[in-house]
């Protein structure tokens, strides 16, 4: 009953011992406190959320659980450490909100008529499921400020599109640590306390003064002396830059004599950002001409190999003569059924080595790739050789 008629009518003790003796019930197999249940006037506006054993754990712990989203965006709930797709789903039964109710196990001293009130009615609550967090805002902000060159930072300075760690946790739906880790993998780096990426022309620049200075000095590239090479580079380009551009493509050298002294060029990073300069600027390129260039273009001692390129590029050995073409894993869509319909757009079939670079980085502990091929692409044999192509492509022939 409404609370307008509660004045009107309130259970009483004898009613409750009419409605035990009704159902055959004995009062000393009861609870002896009695929870008369009334609507109130009006329901709070509350939204009933499910969550899993994780993000009650760390609630429990005190950890921020935070909802991100603009307003084009679905919503996802993120923990310190995991990002969570949340949906709406409705329940078959309705679901009453009461804060105040005891329950069956806890302890009543006295007997009593306590009178509760349902402050919300329910037929639908939001579900929580694990997903990938979206990162593809996070390049596409970097690259409206990236660095290139001390002589146009005040252009960008003057942009208002500058983003610390706070603001991009603010806008980008994923959890902090997956944003650490994002941002690590995206090469970025902080000026003042905002996160940069490098302009590639720039970054082409910079990495060139780094591997000509080593060629020069005639020190081998796996071993080059950090205090003497940051001081000669330090006189053409700014500290900051110096510091990152030998810390993304170096590391220290595993000698336990010169651990601390000298550092070792990442073959396969050096290799693989030489080869996208060399692609970027084309449509294809004949892959035997590319590959005496990009050998050529790295420093003496370095192995070019095409397995340092994959999700960077499309090899095509069908074609003659065969050809390779830029094409980043990074720019495709996040949304797995935007990517493979795209992908099969781009190539009417792919064999699992060919496709599996473009896709992997969307699968999940319980989702891996060949889980996401069959739901998502269908497979057929062509001479002995396993294909994946749409599942509405002719193809499928």
């Amino acid at each position: 009953m409404s609370q307008g008629e509660f004045s009107l009518y309130v259970r009483t003790s004898e009613d409750v011992k009419t409605v035990i003796e009704h159902a055959k019930l004995s009062e000393n197999d009861l609870k002896s406190n009695v929870q008369p249940i009334y609507f109130s006037d009006s329901f709070e506006k509350y939204k009933m959320l499910e969550l899993d054993e994780h993000i009650l754990k760390d609630l429990k712990c005190g950890q921020k659980v935070v909802f991100k989203g603009e307003q084009n965006e679905s919503a996802v709930l993120c923990t310190e450490n995991k990002t969570y797709d949340v949906k709406e789903a409705e329940t078959s039964n309705s679901i009453l909100l009461l804060p105040e109710l005891t329950f069956p196990n806890e302890d009543v001293v006295d007997e009593q008529l306590t009178i509760r009130k349902v402050v919300s009615l329910f037929h639908t609550y939001y579900e929580v499921k694990p997903c990938r967090p979206r990162l593809k805002k996070l390049r596409n902000l970097l690259e409206k400020c990236s660095y290139k060159g001390s002589e146009l930072e005040n252009e960008v300075l003057t942009s208002n599109e500058m983003y610390n760690f706070e603001k991009l946790s603010a806008l980008i739906q994923a959890s902090d640590n997956e944003l650490k880790c994002a941002l690590k993998d995206l090469g970025a780096f902080q000026i003042d306390g905002y996160w940069r990426v490098l302009e590639f022309d720039y970054e082409c620049r910079t990495l060139s003064f780094l591997l000509n200075l080593i060629d020069e000095q005639s020190w081998p590239y796996n071993m080059f002396p950090m205090e003497e090479c940051s001081k000669i580079l330090n006189e053409l380009l700014p500290p900051v830059i110096v510091e990152h551009i030998i810390d993304k493509y170096s590391v220290w050298c595993v000698s336990m004599n010169l651990s601390q002294t000298h550092r070792s060029l990442i073959e396969d990073k050096v290799c693989r950002f030489m080869a996208v300069g060399l692609l970027r600027p084309c449509d294809k390129f004949n892959l035997s001409d590319f590959k005496t260039a990009w050998q050529g273009s790295v420093p003496e001692g370095m192995t070019t190999n095409l397995k340092q390129l994959e999700g960077t590029v499309l090899v095509d050995l069908s074609s003659h003569p065969q050809t390779i073409c830029y094409f980043n894993e990074q720019e495709l869509p996040d949304n797995i059924m935007d990517r493979m319909q795209y992908l099969f757009e781009v190539r009417g079939k792919w064999t699992f080595n060919e496709i599996q670079p473009f896709v992997e980085k969307l699968a999940t502990d319980k989702v891996n790739v060949n889980n996401l091929l069959a739901k998502y692409a269908r497979a057929t044999n062509v001479d002995g050789i396993r294909f994946y192509c749409s599942k509405h492509s002719k193809h499928n022939k």
